[in-house]
């Protein structure tokens, strides 16, 4: 069943200020309710989820859910259950946020062939074993901007251990972010919560001071669900993953979107749109696999 009018104020308000409404207007007819029947057995071949929602605090995190494929279960595509009980276990500080009646945006990633599905909702149930998530939007997104990347080795037992926490970057996590091709954006605003991919050469994020970050925004299917998030709702969390040394970089904060700021060592790829995160609390992990992460080709869109 789509979703005859997909858009809160922040998406359209983003949408006339770039001049993209008539685009958005129509990819906007892939919003549907449910997951399509198309989808539901790529769902389950995967092993990874991404996940945005808001902790008690009201401080939006995003972090990954392992597990062995089939752990995600997408039944008819109105509800998605999540096994959490295998041999991927959660950190409490992941976990903790994951309570009944809260919004929870879903990313899932195929790297190796960068297909992507979003996937939000709200959490209808979870026990120590189970997450349910009832569907309220769901819709593919296009290749751009994700780098090529399989797991080899046995996908088993991995363990996530917690590194440090604070408020301020330091050397290793300035680092951390300069290697990285690829993160996770969440979000909240009128719909629900959402997390959204974000990826370029390695070090497209840059480190304005200790406490901020600046990300530039590509082109993209032209809804802004995040930066219309962000535009009703400013505040955001980001984790920054470094595969090749298994660390996981939780960012949570307050965003402020810049049209044609002039940051002239960042690329854009022609929107000269940025947003940027003022920190307010950082967490790292770091993920101890069984399997190594094989590294392909970037994307051919990136700036």
């Amino acid at each position: 069943m789509t979703n005859l009018n997909p858009f809160h104020k922040g998406e359209i308000e983003i949408q006339r200020a770039t001049g993209e409404q008539n685009i958005a207007a129509i990819n906007g007819n892939i919003v549907q309710s449910v997951v399509l029947s198309g989808a539901l057995d790529f769902i389950r071949q995967q092993s990874i989820i991404w996940i945005g929602v808001e902790d008690n605090e009201r401080f939006l995190w995003a972090f990954p859910l392992f597990g062995l494929p089939g752990f995600i279960n997408p039944n008819n595509g109105e509800l998605v259950e999540i096994e959490l009980t295998g041999e991927f276990p959660i950190p409490d500080k992941w976990g903790i946020n994951l309570n009944k009646g809260k919004f929870i945006g879903c990313l899932i990633i195929e790297f190796s062939t960068r297909r992507r599905i979003r996937i939000n909702g709200i959490i209808k149930e979870i026990n120590k074993k189970q997450l349910w998530i009832e569907v309220q939007q769901a819709y593919p997104n296009c290749p751009k901007y994700i780098r090529q990347r399989k797991t080899i080795g046995a996908l088993d037992f991995c363990k996530f251990h917690f590194d440090s926490n604070g408020i301020e970057l330091n050397e290793k996590l300035e680092n951390i972010i300069n290697q990285s091709d690829t993160a996770f954006v969440a979000s909240i605003g009128p719909n629900g919560a959402d997390v959204s991919h974000r990826g370029g050469p390695c070090g497209f994020i840059k480190c304005d001071s200790s406490n901020r970050i600046i990300v530039p925004d590509y082109k993209g299917n032209s809804m802004f669900s995040t930066l219309g998030n962000f535009t009703v709702n400013p505040s955001g969390g980001l984790i920054i993953t470094e595969f090749q040394k298994g660390y996981f970089l939780q960012l949570t904060g307050k965003i402020k979107i810049s049209f044609e700021k002039d940051y002239p060592e960042i690329a854009t790829g022609g929107t000269n749109r940025f947003w940027e995160l003022t920190i307010q609390k950082w967490r790292l992990f770091k993920l101890e696999p069984n399997f190594k992460w094989q590294h392909s080709d970037f994307s051919t869109y990136n700036p």
